[in-house]
């Protein structure tokens, strides 16, 4: 059985992990060649001698901003090589910024940060500002977390009037770029390979080999792209795309980590300068949504059913399997949707895409009804990947009704599994035991009894009991596990996670209307404080509120609302749901919050929120 390297690396690395549970961080650094991505850019040491260079050249800064001082970003590497590895080393890219630029890469702090208001909250690294040889500010982009090198070309070439030629891919390789653009990597992997045999320059060379990488992995072949990245690095390492194939071949990159692609874009989301990052709210309708994220969603997986373009290690890197797992279940939850809606006509899928659906949600299947991919030993994210895996066979159940008895076994074992994570407090714990890991375990219990499965009822109540431990009498769930004494929290600050909390404790009978009205209200009236920090990797405002709760929250309010018997009030609040989602797209109808969790995390979530909008 063939093997891709990326389930090769993920063994390997938790074969050299200690046999245990453990919250060590194994952050690798980039190799020599790979390290060298984004130096092709002329980067000015200051933005001094930037202006400087300004005033003598008549060109304007462009300045980027890799992170701020006082940031509260957890992976300021990561993000700072998604952009050197990303446009700033893309060829047509470079020459822009060479011809038309005077350019810097300097961390704003002191009196620079406060005269740009370059501070943490107001700019949300990475971005750039465009300035005037005076320093006045001609463009300024913070939030970029989708990268294409014609949408971040396209208000730089506006701004200096540089002329729009289209996709920016080398003209010998036209062919190759619109077979990979129409989505046919066979063809794409042929033209380039024709180009080569043609012995093109060692541009045209590095090039039509990256592509041929990035069009078998996009089409599930990860382990042959790296083979041919590494190859690419080995004979070019002086070319930008070398050296950027060496950051993707060692899992660096942006590409690899499904934050980068090449698809056509419509001119909607071109055509307009950015004015939140790369959300690009009022270009796609709710059915291209669902097109463009379903197809993200078919070219963003490994050969063996699993995502790993996440990065969340808050509870080291020992838990990452158990991450792929928790977000591969969500993304096969949103493609049994996807599924059902292409049976229904309310989605088109071309018949490979359907056959691509439905070996996958097979994958899946398989993977969530398996120990095999997950890390035992670990305990800090292990509760996500049993939750979300129950939730994902319940979905599976009742979509399709006649595979309920083959399921069976799968679903007792599923939650036999996260029974037994539950200690005898009842308070069941991610990184730490607290109400939304106990409200989470509680839903997955509900959905197993709904298909028909026993479930120990003395342990959920367990589970209740220890859940309304931690309600104030106010209505606000505490972070934490109240251990000693009264929970202590306040409404702004719970509001993301009251609608989830509020409805494990409806679900089984714990909770009432009024108390459930009043949960999804509160995150209804609190929703700018989520969204607030909705790009930033880690706990980013007073409240304790990161981007990682935000879909995670999102989804939990959706799903409380639902819950709600005023019909009126239901439909209002699902209104404004699905508004609030159609309003966050990025440039190339996908989704996303915490750069960390990833965005087929985000696309999963949202596709989730929008299936439940329109119940």
């Amino acid at each position: 059985m063939r093997v891709s390297l990326a389930v090769l690396a993920v063994v390997l690395l938790v074969t050299l992990l200690p046999a245990q549970n453990s919250t060590r961080k194994l952050r690798r650094e980039p190799g020599e060649v790979a390290g060298r991505v984004g130096s092709a850019v002329p980067w000015a040491e200051t933005v001094q001698a930037a202006l400087a260079s300004s005033k003598e050249s008549g060109k304007p800064v462009f300045w980027y901003v890799p992170s701020v001082a006082g940031s509260p970003m957890d992976r300021k590497p990561e993000i700072d090589r998604y952009l050197r590895g990303g446009p700033f080393s893309w060829p047509s890219t470079i020459a822009l910024l060479q011809t038309r630029f005077v350019c810097v890469d300097e961390v704003p702090r002191g009196e620079l940060q406060a005269r740009f208001g370059l501070r943490r909250n107001e700019f949300i690294e990475p971005g750039y500002l465009v300035l005037d040889a005076t320093g006045k500010v001609l463009a300024k982009v913070d939030q970029i977390t989708t990268l294409h090198p014609q949408w971040f070309e396209a208000p730089l070439r506006r701004l200096v009037g540089a002329p729009d030629e289209g996709f920016p891919g080398a003209p010998g390789l036209r062919e190759a770029w619109q077979a990979y653009r129409d989505l046919d990597a066979e063809a794409a992997i042929a033209a380039a390979e024709k180009v080569l045999q043609q012995a093109p320059s060692a541009e045209l060379s590095a090039e039509a080999q990256w592509l041929i990488g990035a069009a078998l992995c996009r089409s599930g072949r990860r382990g042959e792209a790296v083979t041919r990245w590494q190859q690419l690095a080995a004979a070019l390492p002086d070319e930008p795309l070398a050296q950027k194939a060496a950051l993707e071949a060692e899992g660096h990159g942006p590409f690899v980590h499904a934050f980068e692609d090449f698809l056509p874009l419509p001119a909607g989301a071109l055509q307009r300068d950015p004015v939140d990052g790369t959300r690009c709210p009022g270009v796609y309708d709710e059915a291209q949504l669902w097109q463009r994220s379903v197809s993200f969603l078919l070219r963003a997986v490994d050969d063996d059913g699993v995502y790993r373009d996440s990065q969340y290690d808050f509870g080291g890197t020992d838990s990452l399997p158990n991450v792929y797992a928790a977000v591969t279940c969500l993304a096969g939850m949103a493609l049994l949707t996807a599924d059902q809606r292409a049976r229904d006509g309310a989605l088109v899928l071309s018949a490979p895409q359907r056959e691509r659906l439905g070996a996958l949600l097979d994958k899946i299947r398989a993977n969530a009804e398996s120990e095999a991919w997950l890390a035992l030993s670990d305990r800090d994210e292990i509760l996500w990947s049993r939750a979300y895996a129950l939730r994902f066979l319940a979905a599976w159940r009742a979509q399709r009704p006649g595979d309920a008895e083959a399921l069976k076994p799968a679903l007792q074992n599923a939650v036999g599994a996260l029974l037994a994570l539950q200690p005898d407090t009842g308070v069941w714990f991610h990184e730490y035991g607290n109400p939304f890991a106990i409200a989470t375990a509680l839903q997955a219990l509900h959905e197993a009894k709904v298909a028909g499965v026993d479930v120990d009822q003395d342990k959920i109540d367990r589970g209740l009991r220890a859940l309304a431990q931690n309600r104030t009498a106010q209505g606000a769930f505490t972070y934490s596990h109240t251990r000693r004494g009264q929970p202590r929290a306040s409404i702004d600050g719970a509001a993301g996670r009251m609608p989830l909390c509020e409805l494990a404790l409806q679900l089984f009978g714990a909770s009432d209307q009024d108390r459930l009205a009043a949960a999804v209200g509160a995150g209804f009236e609190h929703h700018g404080l989520l969204a607030a920090v909705r790009k930033y990797d880690d706990h980013a405002s007073s409240l304790g509120y990161g981007g990682f709760f935000f879909w995670f929250d999102m989804l939990g309010r959706v799903e409380a609302t639902l819950q709600l018997q005023d019909a009126a009030d239901r439909k209002a609040r699902l209104a404004a749901m699905r508004g609030l989602v159609l309003d966050l797209p990025e440039f190339d109808g996908c989704f996303v919050d915490s750069h960390e969790l990833g965005r087929v995390y985000g696309t999963s979530m949202a596709l989730l929120c929008l299936s439940r909008c329109a119940r």
